[in-house]
């Protein structure tokens, strides 16, 4: 069973038998919101409503449950998040893109013209948490905010392993670019016409050819202690020298 599908179930299954006749009617009214093709069609029946600065919140929720239950469609939360209202009419689409908007939400609507119907919907994770909330699906929120959760996890273990992997990346290259220019002086006999802070930087760098330059900052001590950007700079100095011998 799909998750809509799941979260319908429970709604049904949180009906009270007791409830308040224009709660019912605001559901009935968010049912056939979702079904006419003229919003003037409900007039008759359901004039009290469609004045939406006069709802109480309770009638609010109760018309977005019936929409729901007839039109409503949320992804499963392990591949997407969305979630949206299906309609016949431009006019009742816009009624609820309005009724969300009140409640703070960011909706928008588009027309699908192979079915000839609109689509308003919702892509943020946290206002179809809300959503499920408001229409009295807690235990499909709580399904979807573990899945929620799991997901920024994942993602942020992403980012850190994409981070570090791409500094790795940038160490390696720079390191390499750095101890061929080293041999190259060395090749080219010119190493002992270094000055003693070169000669002390670029020996550093041959002993810890795979680390950072924080790393070999740390390892230098009192009076011979160079700073990261103290090493980057000599370093800098050491390829130009390199590149400027003649091959």
């Amino acid at each position: 069973m799909s998750f809509s599908n799941n979260i319908k179930d429970e709604i049904f299954n949180n009906f009270s038998t007791v409830r308040k006749e224009n709660l019912l009617m605001a559901e009935k009214f968010g049912e056939e919101l979702t079904k006419t093709s003229k919003k003037e069609n409900l007039k008759e029946d359901f004039e009290n409503f469609l004045d939406i600065t006069k709802l109480s919140l309770d009638e609010i929720k109760a018309i977005l449950k019936g929409a729901f239950l007839v039109a409503g469609y949320i992804n499963d939360p392990k591949k997407s998040y969305q979630f949206e209202f299906i309609v016949k009419s431009k006019a009742c689409a816009q009624y609820l893109q309005n009724i969300l908007s009140i409640l703070d939400f960011t909706p928008r609507v588009i027309k699908r013209k192979n079915i000839n119907s609109y689509v308003i919907y919702l892509k943020e994770a946290e206002q179809i948490s809300s959503i499920l909330s408001l229409v009295g699906a807690s235990r499909s929120k709580l399904f979807f905010e573990e899945i929620r959760v799991e997901k920024d996890v994942k993602n942020a273990i992403n980012r850190t392993v994409n981070c570090e992997t791409a500094n790795l990346a940038k160490t390696i290259k720079s390191s390499l670019m750095q101890i061929n220019a080293i041999e190259k002086i060395k090749k080219n006999n010119m190493f002992d016409k270094l000055d003693d802070k070169l000669k002390y930087t670029a020996n550093l760098r041959l002993k810890y050819k795979n680390e950072s330059l924080d790393y070999i900052s740390k390892k230098t001590k009192n009076s011979n202690y160079i700073s990261k950007s103290g090493l980057k700079h000599r370093l800098d100095k050491i390829i130009s020298i390199a590149d400027s011998i003649k091959d």
